[in-house]
């Protein structure tokens, strides 16, 4: 099977820290807004709370199996046939995930940065630097979003400072948005928003033991859910809730409006930066870890031979959209609505496996 390499902890957490952070540069402020009006800033923090119980599972299923990935887990739970069938659920949601992300750039960036260039265009070469990226392996992913994560964050703090002269407390009101029950409906439903923390059970044995897993799922879902409420936060201080939910991207939009003078203006280029590279890192580790589900569904011993053939995969079915308009509505409603389900209920379903069928081990960790 793949080796994928080894690495250490302050790595996980940067991966999966870049890989959930990175959404809410899209629609999903937006969208809140739409929902539960000015208080999506604390909305998220009950997804996360959620998805910290959804994590306990995924960590609760490793730490009986702690030499093992979450696909082989399901194998053990269910056997081959049922296991095969689970697998492939996940591992094809994972590439569902790796179209919406590609193509939800790709809208973006023609309704903001490039409206002339072609669809296709853009779309090829956020392909092409996932296939290079994925050539050199988790590993390489692994280092260069620690590399790139002090940059990242440093522009992103940057932006939400300068835009102070924008803030308004008054849009944070009302208080309660449109209710207490829709604000914990929608903070529940959209706990997938953090879902991608599946990733450390999809690499477990990259991740060097269920104990050190628990800690990078922890670390990696809290600061998250600060940088996602931060950011929500910010927006609403920015846009009273009724604008906002009709602006497509609040962030970008945010961070045009920041003027100081002469001297400082067009700040947007900073957000562009960490922008396109946080969702080319976050595309690039979602697209590996459904090839990594490929490669042992099938018994594939190496991957970089589908890597070619999983990319034109990618490449056509991110082009089968009319807009930005249809991704939202279809592709990213689709993962907020129900993207819990593969990624912390199926964990759920197989722990109750393995307990009901007395498989495993239970170690402290």
């Amino acid at each position: 099977m793949i080796k994928e390499g080894k690495f250490g902890v302050q790595e996980a957490i940067c991966l999966t820290w870049i890989t959930i952070v990175s959404k809410v540069f899209f629609s999903s402020p937006a969208v809140l807004a739409r929902l539960i009006g000015s208080t999506g800033w604390y909305a998220t923090l009950i997804s996360a709370a959620v998805a910290l119980l959804g994590f306990s599972f995924i960590y609760l299923l490793l730490k009986r199996f702690p030499d093992k990935g979450i696909v082989e887990i399901f194998d053990i739970a269910f056997g081959r046939v049922i296991g095969f069938i689970i697998s492939c659920i996940l591992g094809l949601y994972m590439l569902f995930i790796t179209v919406a992300r590609t193509s939800e750039l790709s809208g973006f960036l023609r309704v903001y940065v490039a409206p002339q260039s072609p669809n296709w265009f853009i779309i090829g070469i956020f392909v092409v630097c996932i296939y290079t990226l994925s050539i050199l392996g988790l590993e390489s992913i692994a280092r260069l979003s620690k590399l790139l994560i002090y940059p990242l964050l440093l522009g992103f703090l940057t932006v939400l400072l300068l835009g102070v002269q924008n803030y308004d407390f008054n849009n944070l009101f009302p208080a309660f948005g449109y209710g207490l029950d829709k604000i914990a409906y929608n903070g529940i439903l959209r706990s997938s928003v953090y879902g991608e923390v599946i990733i450390l059970a999809i690499f477990a044995k990259s991740f060097q033991g269920a104990r050190f897993i628990k800690k990078e799922g922890i670390i990696g879902i809290s600061l998250s859910a600060a940088i996602i409420s931060l950011s929500l936060l910010c927006c609403s201080l920015t846009f009273p809730y009724y604008i906002e939910q009709e602006i497509t991207s609040p962030m970008y939009e945010l961070s045009t409006l920041i003027d100081y003078g002469r001297f400082v203006q067009r700040v947007e280029a900073i957000f562009l930066y960490v922008w396109i590279m946080s969702n080319f890192i976050s595309a690039t580790v979602v697209f590996y870890s459904f090839m990594s589900i490929f490669c042992y569904t099938f018994r594939i011993p190496d991957k970089k031979p589908i890597i070619i053939g999983s990319c034109i995969i990618l490449y056509t079915v991110s082009l089968m959209h009319k807009n930005i308009i249809s991704i939202i509505l279809g592709y990213i409603s689709i993962i907020r609505n129900f993207g819990s389900l593969p990624l912390f209920v199926l964990p759920l379903i197989t722990l109750i496996a393995v307990m009901i069928r007395k498989k495993g081990e239970n170690t402290n960790a």
